[in-house]
């Protein structure tokens, strides 16, 4: 392990390739607050509409994937999706709270939290 490249990403030796996570914390029909923010990867935050959330990235990519996960304090029937990811351009991630097929905010508590696995490439080398 010690000689692995430091480019190493899910069983690849890619360069340029990097995993980076994110917590959002939800804040119901306000701004949400960012968390933990490996990489600096979420510049900033914002409340859209009923159950929307934009995150705006630090940087533009060559290529991006993002998997979410909704933590809740309760249970509930929410889930969380994305609806838009613009690595390339406009660095927006654009995500959906559900209850049901009705868009839902998350309140504040401690114990909601947006979780972002990134997978993302900054360089077109080989």
């Amino acid at each position: 392990m010690a000689n692995d490249s430091i480019y190493r990403v899910a069983g690849t030796n890619v360069p340029g390739c990097k995993i980076l996570y994110a917590q959002i914390f939800p804040n119901g029909a306000l701004t949400p607050t960012i968390g933990e923010n490996y990489g600096n990867i979420i510049e900033s935050v914002a409340w859209s509409a009923t159950g929307v959330i934009i995150a705006t990235l630090s940087d533009t990519y060559l290529y991006g994937a993002c998997f979410p996960h909704l933590q809740l304090a309760a249970a509930t029937n929410q889930r969380l999706g994305i609806i838009g990811f613009t690595y390339a351009t406009t660095r927006l991630l654009t995500m959906s709270i559900m209850t049901g097929a009705t868009p839902s905010d998350v309140a504040a508590d401690p114990g909601n939290i947006i979780h972002l696995d990134f997978r993302i490439r900054d360089s077109s080398a080989q």
